[in-house]
């Protein structure tokens, strides 16, 4: 058995555990406040324990990894007038850092918005090192994993016992070549959707992605989906009976490298099936099998 343990904080349905765990990292508790996130959690991990508030959770010592995406409310460049750190959903990056003190695990990753780049990196680099962590961050967006939506996610890997001179444990160097980046541009026009069959013959044979506010172009990478399509919806499919309709929940979880049956069974709305929003599987794995690589290296 390897000591690959993982803490999953703010797990929303577990799309920092499914990723991980595909790469060979066992998650070893939860922290989710949402009782309906919670049952798909318990769906899934049924042995494994779910705390609901963060704020009164301890973690185990020495885990090998927590993870996190700690609420961007009040970073979202869709809340314009938002507090950054300082705002109440927002803030709780300051009880993931108590818990990172408190457990001192080998190595953090952490997930937010791209926006956090302007409202709160500098302050996050800062606290880790304060806390003895040397960190290197990336930017990741989920298309240029293998699936189809454009979702660019800042990445943070904090590492207790320091990163080595000459190491790279995020690829930094690998992913920014201009020969690299020609190839990531052409990815955009190969992907190739295979939507789920619709009742009364509402199959979709177009899918158009919102590109301004009055603006829609059909595309082959669709918009970041977001916990407000339920009111709102980003991008729209036109259907071979001339019908317009929003992209399906299961369309959705294929967005972001989750099985189609991730939600079946656990007693959600289907407003809560649009806002169980999460983290892009492929991008989680990936990052579980570089930090076992650069684990690999740094202990030999």
């Amino acid at each position: 058995m390897n000591n690959y343990n993982h803490i999953d904080l703010f797990s929303g349905i577990g799309g920092f555990a499914l990723g991980l765990n595909k790469s060979g990292i066992i998650t070893q508790e939860f922290v989710e406040y949402e009782e309906y996130l919670q049952r798909v959690l318990t769906k899934h991990w049924p042995n494994v324990k779910i705390h609901k508030d963060i704020r009164d959770y301890h973690a185990p010592k020495n885990p090998f990894v927590i993870t996190g995406g700690f609420p961007c409310s009040d970073i979202s460049i869709g809340n314009p007038h938002g507090k950054g750190l300082e705002g109440e959903r927002s803030g709780l990056w300051t009880e993931y850092l108590r818990i990172i003190n408190e457990s001192k695990p080998k190595y953090v990753i952490i997930e937010n918005v791209f926006t956090l780049l302007s409202k709160g990196l500098g302050t996050i680099l800062q606290n880790l090192a304060e806390s003895g962590y040397d960190s290197t961050y990336t930017i990741i967006d989920s298309q240029h994993c293998g699936v189809p939506q454009r979702r660019r996610r800042v990445y943070i890997l904090g590492v207790r016992d320091g990163i080595p001179r000459g190491t790279d444990p995020l690829a930094n160097s690998i992913r920014s070549g201009k020969e690299l980046r020609a190839k990531v541009d052409s990815i955009k026009g190969q992907f190739k959707w295979s939507f789920e069959a619709r009742e009364n013959s509402e199959e979709p044979i177009a899918y158009f992605t919102r590109q301004r506010s009055d603006q829609y172009a059909e595309k082959g990478v669709a918009s970041t989906i977001t916990k407000r399509d339920w009111k709102s919806f980003t991008d729209i499919v036109l259907c071979n009976n001339g019908v317009l309709r929003r992209t399906g929940i299961k369309e959705r979880l294929r967005l972001q490298g989750i099985p189609d049956y991730w939600l079946d069974d656990c007693g959600l709305t289907n407003q809560q099936k649009y806002m169980a929003n999460g983290m892009s599987i492929p991008v989680t794995q990936w990052l579980g099998e570089k930090l076992i690589q650069f684990d690999n290296l740094i202990s030999k």
